[in-house]
């Protein structure tokens, strides 16, 4: 008997609910049916834990190297995506990275092909004085740019208005969180399950502050509701700890609900919002709005909330390391000196290139274009993922992120880490959602993990590259048997 395919309970016999019935329209005890479920969940587990994606993956987090160099954590070498990277270019994405699809690098094309959207200089004038040792917290025409920004696109007719004082530029988006991170003191930090990988190290390298996890509910699409703040500030929460729009997710939280968390906050804890895809917003029909939190701060001043974003992803410009970090004066004093000995601040004739590039008008403009043509990306993939037999229970919204859902495959691949290993052998990177499982003291095992059975994909990449992705993924299912009856793919792809 196949538990896998144990029918709904049937009565027999008279005797309603205490027999049921297999595939074989055998007849078993309930206990028996419980048993040999539990037999092989035992022995999934078993077979799991030594497969090979998970011995390769405990082998390299072991920290027992060949030769043992005093005061290194070697632990600290090959973690969550660094690891995923590591396993592809062992399988030869290095050598010829043109014939694969990379699926899991969190980044978008940064090819000038997408329509309408403006094109990126190639080169740059460097002034005299930005041969200098630049301000850590940004030079100040930089920062009023990003304050005349976010008040053009967030807060007219407003009387709080930010000025180049709640703006401190930073060398990227970790870079920001870190000096966040420093400034804290003496707080319980709740951070949320699952999210952004990043977050995982930079929780466990300070001990200003005790990192608390919050598992969101998968039935609810790990929304993040005002309720579930409201329970982490009853516990003693001081500091919450979020991205949004939602990595790994792909969801928002906006409008009166992002108003209602707030207002949950405010007075009560310290909000930092990680806003990096805050552009890539499908929930306005692509006019070019973003979703963000500062539409909805009463007093800058006043209100303890932290903003993180930059040119990245929404300008797709990952190699500039240009970011920033709005919030309230105190709080920017202190990020902007503690980069003095973190990271010494953002190079300076980046941050000049920059200015001009946060007109606006200007703005809207290329958030219009990145929208409809990241939309469209987002729909052919789910289309084809549909067709191969994957379930969503909700389409993304935002972002340009896939959470997919293995569960329903073949055992070899019904795992994040197997299915990953099943992808590069069809020259495909996909990152197990086992890394999104923010685990900063390891005290979970990896086997336990609520994201063990998803991975995330990403749509970031140029068309060719994606399609690649997809038809490798399509490969991997017809290897395993594991496609729909009378899928016929598409060949013209």
């Amino acid at each position: 008997m196949d538990p896998r395919n144990i029918l709904s309970p049937q009565p027999r016999s008279g005797v309603p609910g205490i027999t049921m019935t297999d595939d074989n329209n055998e007849q078993h005890s309930f206990q028996e049916l419980l048993q040999s479920l539990q037999n092989a969940m035992v022995a999934a587990t078993a077979i799991e834990r030594s497969s090979t994606p998970h011995l390769r993956y405990r082998e390299a987090h072991a920290a027992k190297p060949v030769h043992k160099h005093p005061g290194l954590d070697p632990s600290k070498a090959s973690t969550g995506v660094v690891w995923t990277t590591e396993r592809a270019y062992e399988a030869g994405f290095l050598d010829c990275p043109e014939e694969w699809g990379n699926l899991g690098q969190g980044a978008p094309e940064v090819e000038d092909t997408i329509p309408h959207a403006f094109h990126k200089p190639t080169t740059l004038d460097i002034s005299v004085n930005s041969r200098e040792y630049g301000p850590v917290a940004g030079i100040m025409p930089l920062r009023k740019a990003v304050a005349d920004l976010y008040n053009a696109h967030y807060r007219e007719g407003k009387e709080s208005q930010y000025t180049w004082e709640n703006v401190a530029i930073v060398p990227g988006g970790r870079a920001g969180l870190i000096r966040i991170a420093a400034v804290l003191n003496n707080a319980y930090l709740s951070f949320f399950i699952p999210d952004y990988t990043a977050y995982n190290e930079m929780l466990g390298l300070f001990k200003n502050f005790s990192a608390l996890p919050t598992l969101l509910d998968e039935e609810d699409g790990y929304e993040l509701h005002p309720e579930k703040i409201k329970e982490e500030i009853k516990r003693g929460v001081q500091v919450i700890l979020t991205s949004n729009p939602r990595n790994p997710t792909g969801h928002t939280v906006k409008d009166e609900a992002l108003k209602e968390l707030m207002d949950v906050c405010r007075g009560r804890s310290t909000l930092i919002m990680d806003e990096f895809y805050a552009g890539y917003n499908y929930t306005s029909d692509c006019d070019g709005t973003s979703v963000s939190c500062a539409r909805y701060v009463e007093d800058v001043n006043n209100d303890d909330v932290l903003i993180i974003d930059g040119l990245t992803k929404r300008f797709r410009l990952p190699g500039w390391r240009i970011a920033w970090v709005v919030g309230p004066k105190e709080f920017i004093k202190a990020i902007g000196s503690c980069g003095s000995y973190l990271d010494g601040g953002s190079n300076v004739p980046f941050q000049e290139a920059a200015i001009p590039l946060l007109e606006p008008n200007f703005v809207r403009a290329e958030m219009r274009a990145l929208q409809l043509h990241f939309r469209d990306k987002r729909d052919y993939v789910i289309r084809r993922l549909s067709d191969m037999g994957f379930k969503f229970r909700s389409i993304p919204d935002s972002t340009f992120y896939i959470w997919l859902d293995l569960s329903h495959l073949p055992p070899k691949i019904q795992n994040g880490l197997g299915f990953f290993e099943e992808c590069l052998k069809e020259k495909v990177i996909v990152v197990p959602g086992i890394f999104f499982d923010l685990n900063p003291q390891s005290r979970r095992d990896l086997f336990d993990s609520p994201c063990h059975h998803y991975c995330r994909l990403s749509y970031g990449p140029k068309w060719d590259t994606l399609k690649k992705g997809i038809n490798g993924i399509e490969r991997v299912l017809q290897k395993h048997d594991a496609l729909p009856e009378g899928y016929t793919g598409e060949a013209e792809e």
